[in-house]
């Protein structure tokens, strides 16, 4: 089936009300995980470019060649693009997309974020951009029902998403008629099949840590406080103090239960795959598909002797990395905007 790889919305559900159960969380499951989410990225977003500064590193080359890819497929593509970031975090895909071939067409950036931590960041990075920019704190659902945009980017964003579909029909009320839907930076499916662990292996255990790109020392010190009782200033110990404060939770979420919550298609080990993006976006054509981290890390991230390897495989294309992205056209003419 088309969307076997992918969770279901009530699989979601259950989760989310499994975790709050086990944590004496209140409210519904939407409730709980919005206050995890937003409390979570506030306080990752003053470490945010360091932890991933291997997306820095490698990013900026993918968004290259999906704006490649489009204008080799779209080359009526709208030569004036007013773009939505989507989960904006502290500005890379915008500021990443600014460097393509698409950067000279694009005459406005909304920003948009639920973290308002994160939003501040994007928006000081943004006044080194020459592009207008209007930071929006909030869900995509929040934004007036007349905002068009002809590119609209999500980076390192789908796989917090709890109902896919329902983000997918939403980014298409967005999309200005011949607009382009491009993402990237999400767990690919294929992948992780092909790497699926043995079921209650160690291995198995560790899988979610490996996909949540951090270093094992880090996990390492974080699953030791647990254990000791001591909390450190970390921002998973900031998001569980806050939590507590908030009477979100009534005891500490442990680290493979907040990013349950918050990494919510990685941590079940299935990830997503394009196919299923694809039957959610039913009047758009796909005109890039792009894969990438084929050793389990990004780019910048492996050894020398690995690097052209990887190179190679991005060359032809291959489908079969960590990391899965695209970017989707809506079928029709596009506007004489």
């Amino acid at each position: 089936m088309l969307l076997d790889m992918a969770r279901s919305t009530d699989d979601v559900q259950q989760v989310i009300t499994q975790v709050m159960k086990k944590y004496g969380a209140r409210g519904t499951p939407d409730e709980f995980h919005a206050a995890v989410n937003v409390t979570f990225h506030n306080f990752e977003s003053q470490v945010y470019d360091e932890i991933h500064s291997d997306m820095w590193a490698s990013l900026p080359q993918q968004f290259a060649l999906l704006v490649r890819d489009c204008l080799r497929e779209y080359p009526d593509a709208p030569q004036k693009i007013r773009v939505l970031d989507i989960g904006s975090g502290t500005g890379l895909a915008s500021d990443s997309l600014l460097r393509t071939d698409f950067g000279p067409r694009v005459t406005s950036i909304d920003l948009l974020d639920t973290s308002p931590s994160m939003l501040k960041q994007a928006t000081l990075r943004s006044s080194q951009w020459r592009v207008p920019v209007q930071p929006r704190n909030g869900l995509v659902d929040d934004l007036p029902e007349t905002n068009q945009y002809e590119l609209i980017i999500t980076c390192s964003v789908l796989h917090h998403v709890p109902d896919l579909q329902a983000f997918c029909a939403t980014v298409r009320r967005h999309q200005a008629p011949g607009g382009i839907f491009l993402h990237l930076q999400d767990p690919n499916a294929v992948y992780l099949k092909k790497n699926a662990p043995k079921p209650g292996s160690r291995m198995q255990r560790r899988a979610w840590e490996q996909l949540s790109r951090f270093t094992p020392s880090r996990i390492f010190g974080r699953l030791a406080r647990e254990v000791t009782g001591r909390q450190g200033q970390d921002y998973i110990s900031k998001t569980n103090r806050a939590l507590l404060e908030a009477g979100v939770i009534a005891r500490p979420l442990k680290v493979e239960d907040l990013y349950a919550i918050t990494d919510i298609h990685v941590i079940d080990g299935r990830g997503l795959s394009l196919e299923a993006i694809g039957g959610w976006l039913p009047d758009y054509v796909c005109i890039s598909r792009r894969s990438y981290g084929f050793f389990g890390k990004l780019p910048s991230e492996l050894p020398q002797r690995l690097r052209a390897e990887e190179d190679a495989l991005t060359q032809k294309n291959e489908l079969t990395g960590a990391e899965i992205a695209a970017a989707w056209r809506l079928k029709g003419s596009s506007a004489a905007y």
